[in-house]
Parts: C-alpha cells; sequence; structure tokens
C-alpha cells in the first residue's frame, strides 16, 4: 500500500496568487510547480504506487493534480510532447474520485481527446492505457468512450482550438444556453446516477 511519507507534496500544496491585472485574463497554461507535480507523479510510478495515489492526496491536492492535467492538454501542443500529455491525463484520472460533480470533468476529457488527434495519437489507445495504470478511474473512462462522437467533441463541450502569445489554447466558446442536445445528455447522465443511488 502507498505510503504518504515517501512523497513530498509541497508542489500540490504551493499556493498560487492572482494578481488584481489577472482576474480578467485567461487561465495560464503553465505554472510554475508544474515541473515538480510531473516529478512527483513519475516518482509514484516509480514505486508502482500510481494505481494508490488517489487514496493519499486530500480534496484540495486532488484538485491540483485535475487543473495540471487540463493544462497539459494545452502545454503538450507547444511542447509537442505526447509523453506530457500521457501524464497530465493519468494526473486527471487520480482527481476523478475527488471530483462532486462529473458534468465540470467531462469538458475536460474532450480537450484531451482533441489534443490526443492533434499529436497523432489514438485517443481510444491513450484513455485506456492511463485507465490501467489508474485503475479508480476505469469506469470513468469506458462510459466517456462508450458516449457518441459528438459527445466527445470540442464543439459538444463548447471549446475550441485558439492561439495566444504562448502558443496554442483552448478557448471556450458559446458562453450562454445550453444546447438541447448536451442538456438532455446530461440530464440522462443525471438520471441514470440517481437510479443507481436508490436501494
Amino acid at each position: 500500500m502507498a505510503d504518504r511519507k515517501n512523497y513530498d507534496f509541497h508542489s500540490l500544496n504551493a499556493p498560487y496568487e492572482i494578481a488584481l491585472e489577472e482576474i480578467d485574463t485567461p487561465q495560464l497554461v503553465e505554472l510554475p510547480q508544474d515541473g515538480e507535480i510531473l516529478s512527483l507523479l513519475r516518482a509514484v510510478d516509480s514505486r508502482h504506487e500510481l494505481a494508490d495515489m488517489h487514496n493519499l492526496l486530500d480534496k484540495g491536492e486532488a484538485g491540483q493534480l485535475g487543473s495540471f492535467g487540463s493544462r497539459t492538454t494545452m502545454t503538450a501542443i507547444r511542447k509537442q510532447d505526447p509523453e506530457l500529455l500521457r501524464w497530465g491525463l493519468v494526473a486527471f484520472l487520480i482527481w476523478i474520485p475527488h471530483s462532486d460533480d462529473f458534468r465540470d470533468d467531462l469538458p475536460i476529457m474532450a480537450l484531451f481527446g482533441h489534443s490526443a488527434k492533434k499529436l497523432g495519437l489514438s485517443p481510444w489507445r491513450e484513455f485506456r492505457r492511463a485507465a490501467k495504470r489508474v485503475p479508480v478511474a476505469r469506469s470513468w473512462v469506458r462510459g466517456w468512450l462508450l458516449r457518441l462522437p459528438w459527445e466527445r467533441s470540442l464543439k459538444a463541450w463548447r471549446y475550441a482550438e485558439s492561439a495566444d502569445d504562448g502558443g496554442f489554447r483552448y478557448q471556450q466558446t458559446g458562453i450562454g444556453p445550453m444546447p438541447p442536445e448536451l442538456r438532455a445528455m446530461l440530464e440522462e447522465e443525471e438520471e441514470r446516477k440517481r437510479k443507481r443511488r436508490q436501494p
């Protein structure tokens, strides 16, 4: 069983101060602690304890991994680094058991799938490979892969490719009323979840 004392979780607790002038700017694509987070993931993997890492983290630390993962969908494209995207997906899947609302996480899965294609990778293969490394997220990944292609697209989740001075980034589009197809999909998912909770 993985033991928390074997690792330094400082990078998952390093605060990022947002300056007043940054409040209305798009989120940063890379944070100073991202290299340390990547090193932490590799250290846990070297001890063959990646599958248990979600048990070592509190919710805030897991959230930092989830945020790191979502940023790698852009930094991996900027750096043309498939391995970074793979680590980002692993980090994101470690976050999943701590998430309160799957609806916040589904768009990020679409970003991972799109980024994988941009790097010449098979999203199907990459998702399955990551789920083997983080078994607690296997059913989540399976559910994602069983969705219709449209439901896994950037457009469905109101994202589009964009760019800034640093290079590639994703940008949210069409902030406003939810398209009927997306609303129906989320309502069906919520109903399935409700039925599973009933005795």
